[in-house]
């Protein structure tokens, strides 16, 4: 009945005749599983939602820029989706499969680039860009405070977060996972406070991007973590500058609200009155901001009044106590401040900054030597440059040879407190130095600790640091033998009281070397009370056999304040820079450079170094010749005069030059001139002091004076003709006496070769009665001999 109906549709050569041969054997019921085991299930799970996280916040993003989204909404939003993204990604099967984001997405066709600007600074827009509609909310009491009107509490916080993210790095927490957090919350506390651009605001984004883009346990190096915290610490800078107006005491945590006690220990340090700076134009690197003084007092007195009981153990109450004590006892001034640590940054020769932590006990009359002192900190700034810039000395009769080249020097400070200058120099010179750090019994065990304190530096760079107790009243028994003694002493401000000159002159005539290199540096302050007292140092240290080589004055300021921190009066001090030749010998006075041992040609010539006086000889022609014949360079009033050979028969008193020749210590400014030798001279006795002889660019005239004084004038190259006798100058022997308006006879150089016309001329000196002289050398080791001879035939 039904016959075969043709296809109502036309075949095509493509459909598909079943061939039961190749039929699938498994049932269309049965399951097919995708994963073989649990753990590769749970795999692919998470990389699903990972791949939903992603295609989600790509939406979201969309959403915020059209509006669609209040940005508290996108905030808490993509908040959650980042930190369920890292959550998921902290599995580490599930990292190695993930590879990275582009990876990822090229895997699993995916593009969302608004999500792949996301995941990879790790931030919601609303706190990369701060946010204009962010909630406010105060810790404390109402108060409107700086940064546009944002609340105190909101500083504090935002401060709060600083300071922890800055105390986590000096703890050497440098993982990604410590540090990413903490940099967060400062950024999400900053963007609550104000939505201003301010300095190095771009610092912290940049950062939290580097450490988002980090493994999870990947640690920072050493010079990354140097540079984030120095960017950090920038960025605080710019946070409180744009905060200008001071919190108020009523901004910080109120006993009434009773506040944990880590909120009290917060809003107490923010309290902390720090001393000054010894440096003038350092800034603190970090600084909280400002509180207002008015009610300050009051509020710690609450807080040491308070019984604290809803705090919950003892041990925390005694610590919220204890440090509201300390902020009251600093607004009594710097003598009534806790023990404290104190960081000093160093200058090195090779220009890193060193950083010294010292312990500071509390201060009290008995133990001024607990407190570090400006001048400990001045002189410590200098140590670097030092050694370098004192002149070498000349050999008298009884030195002892120089020490070789590869011995490690000694040194001893006496008097040295908390240890600054020691433990700077210690630092500085490494191995090839070692130092000993003394003081009074009292003031040793933090000395000792000071150095402990420092021990990781002190370890890297080799030094070798000891301390012991050393009174300079009591002679040592037995005396110190050679190998015992000192090459360089160091004291700061160790003058302050009447019998410390002589005890401590004494004590460096026992304790320093007899050899070529000894030195001693000291740096003291000028305070009128005292200043007979370095007098009486200056003197003593002379008739040891010293000589001043080099001193100055600079400006310093101690950090003594007023009870709300601000500065006292400044204070001036002054460096002495003492440097000895041979002790037991009055012609120990001795000057050098070390450009002598520089010159090469001159290097060994002993004989340029013989002292000798300088007198005077003419042709014998004219009256004016038999005036200035056989007369004695002597100074006076900074110039270069003629008179009597004995002392005695000068109508003005004056000191009879005694010269040697060295080569002249020219400035970094000056090396390329090259000026060979000078003419040193001693130009007081007591205290010993020497200078440099030179001639007057614009008069001719022979001064004298120190380096500073000579430096721009003619000093050189003096030296001697072929016998040995005649002093020149450039080669020429040309010298003139010149009779001044009051008669007395000074002493120019013809160093134009006109006779002085030129130079008389513009001094109106023309009609002066003048002569040419001839400078002859007499050695005082002759003198001697002739008149060791004289006597033995007598």
């Amino acid at each position: 009945m039904y016959a075969q109906r043709p296809l109502a549709y036309a075949p095509t050569p493509y459909s598909y005749t079943p061939n039961p041969a190749l039929s699938a054997s498994i049932s269309l019921d049965e399951e097919v599983k995708l994963a073989s085991s649990s753990a590769e299930r749970d795999l692919y799970e998470s990389l699903a939602e990972i791949y939903s996280i992603i295609v989600t916040l790509d939406g979201l993003e969309k959403a915020y820029i059209k509006d669609v989204v209040t940005e508290s909404e996108y905030t808490e939003t993509c908040t959650r989706l980042l930190k369920q993204y890292k959550s998921s990604l902290g599995d580490d099967t599930v990292a190695r499969e993930f590879v990275d984001l582009e990876t990822f997405k090229q895997t699993w066709g995916l593009e969302c680039p608004r999500a792949t600007e996301r995941l990879r600074i790790g931030l919601p827009a609303t706190v990369e860009q701060a946010s204009h509609n962010t909630p406010s909310a105060n810790i404390g009491p109402t108060a409107t405070g700086a940064a546009g009107g944002a609340s105190g509490g909101l500083i504090l916080t935002a401060t709060e977060n600083f300071i922890t993210f800055l105390d986590a790095l000096k703890l050497n927490m440098v993982s990604k996972d410590a540090l990413h957090p903490l940099l967060s919350e400062v950024i999400q506390s900053v963007n609550k406070v104000t939505d201003g651009d301010f300095e190095n605001r771009g610092k912290i984004i940049q950062w939290l991007i580097t450490l988002n883009q980090m493994r999870a346990t990947e640690e920072l190096g050493e010079e990354q973590a140097r540079e984030l915290a120095f960017d950090i610490e920038q960025a605080y800078q710019g946070f409180n500058a744009d905060s200008d107006e001071p919190l108020h005491v009523l901004d910080l945590p109120q006993i009434y609200t009773k506040p944990s006690g880590t909120e009290i220990i917060r809003a107490l340090d923010l309290l902390a009155i720090k001393p000054k700076s010894f440096n003038v134009n350092t800034n603190e690197a970090v600084k909280g901001p400002a509180v207002h003084p008015t009610g300050v007092t009051r509020y710690l007195t609450s807080i040491i009044s308070s019984s604290l009981s809803w705090l919950d153990t003892d041990e925390l109450r005694e610590a919220v106590w204890d440090s509201a004590a300390a902020r009251l006892s600093e607004r009594s001034g710097r003598a009534a401040m806790p023990a404290m640590s104190r960081v000093f940054t160093i200058p090195s020769p090779w220009g890193e900054e060193l950083t010294l932590t010292l312990h500071e006990p509390s201060l009290t009359a008995d133990n001024l030597g607990m407190k570090t002192w400006v001048s400990s900190y001045l002189l410590s700034q200098r140590l670097h440059s030092l050694l370098e810039s004192t002149p070498q000395l000349v050999p008298a009769e009884s030195t002892t040879p120089a020490p070789k080249a590869d011995r490690t020097l000694r040194a001893l400070e006496l008097g040295a407190g908390t240890g600054l200058v020691g433990l700077s120099f210690a630092a500085i010179r490494g191995k090839l130095a070692s130092i000993h750090l003394t003081d009074l019994p009292d003031i040793v065990p933090n000395l000792a600790h000071n150095a402990a304190l420092n021990v990781e530096l002190l370890t890297r760079t080799s030094a070798t640091v000891t301390t012991d107790v050393l009174d300079w009243s009591v002679a040592p028994e037995p005396l110190p033998t050679p190998e015992e003694q000192y090459d360089l002493i160091l004291a700061a401000d160790p003058l302050y009281s009447p019998k410390h000159p002589k005890w401590l002159v004494d004590t460096v005539g026992v304790w320093l070397s007899r050899g070529l290199d000894a030195r001693v540096v000291v740096e003291m302050p000028l305070r009128d009370a005292y200043l007979p007292q370095v007098q009486e140092f200056r003197e003593r240290m002379g008739q040891l056999g010293l000589a001043v080589v080099d001193e100055g004055e600079e400006v310093g300021y101690d950090d003594w304040e007023t009870a709300d921190g601000g500065a006292l009066a400044k204070k001036k001090m002054v460096i002495g820079l003492l440097t000895l030749a041979a002790i037991p010998t009055v012609t120990g006075v001795a000057l050098g450079v070390s450009e002598q041992r520089k010159a090469n040609e001159r290097r060994n010539d002993e004989r340029r170094m013989a002292k000798f006086l300088v007198d005077v000889e003419t042709e014998g022609e004219t009256q004016e010749d038999g005036e200035v014949s056989g007369k004695r360079f002597v100074l006076r009033n900074n110039k270069v005069y003629l008179d009597d050979p004995i002392p005695s028969r000068r109508k003005t008193p004056s000191h009879t030059v005694t010269s040697f020749y060295i080569e002249y210590p020219e400035l970094d400014e000056t090396k390329h001139l090259k000026r060979g030798l000078g003419l040193v001279t001693s130009i007081a006795d007591n205290p010993p002091m020497l200078g440099w002889i030179y001639v007057d660019e614009d008069t001719h005239e022979l001064k004298y004076g120190n380096r500073s004084a000579s430096v721009e004038h003619l000093v050189g190259p003096w030296d001697w003709t072929e016998d040995e006798t005649t002093i020149t100058l450039e080669e020429s022997p040309d010298f003139f006496a010149v009779q001044e308006d009051d008669g007395e006879w000074a002493v120019y150089f013809d160093r134009d070769g006109d006779e002085l016309e030129g130079v008389l001329e513009e001094q109106d000196k023309l009609d002066n009665a003048f002569a040419p002289i001839t400078l002859k050398r007499i050695l005082i080791e002759q003198l001697l001999q002739q008149a060791t001879s004289k006597k033995g035939n007598s």
